[in-house]
């Protein structure tokens, strides 16, 4: 599994021109960017923050989506229990 990601990190430097340190630290920030966003939107549909404050910190869109993807299960689980 390191093989294959200090490979995977070699090429992306390669391809980009970049020093791997830098690949590195902008994989880290998009992780943990992706991390937050999940943290805040499931914040938001366990009712732990508000509508707003979800909007607020991570975009319209996102909370958006959120609400979309949760009436889809809500959705499906109803459509399941009445079969």
């Amino acid at each position: 599994m390191t093989t294959d990601l200090t490979e995977r990190v070699q090429e992306i430097a390669e391809a980009r021109g970049i020093p791997e340190p830098e690949i590195l630290k902008q994989a880290l920030e998009r992780g943990v960017q992706d991390l937050w966003v999940d943290l805040v939107l499931s914040r938001y549909v366990n009712d732990e923050i508000d509508r707003e404050t979800a909007i607020d910190l991570v975009g319209r869109d996102r909370v958006k989506r959120a609400e979309r993807e949760l009436q889809a299960v809500e959705d499906d689980v109803r459509w399941g229990l009445s079969a």
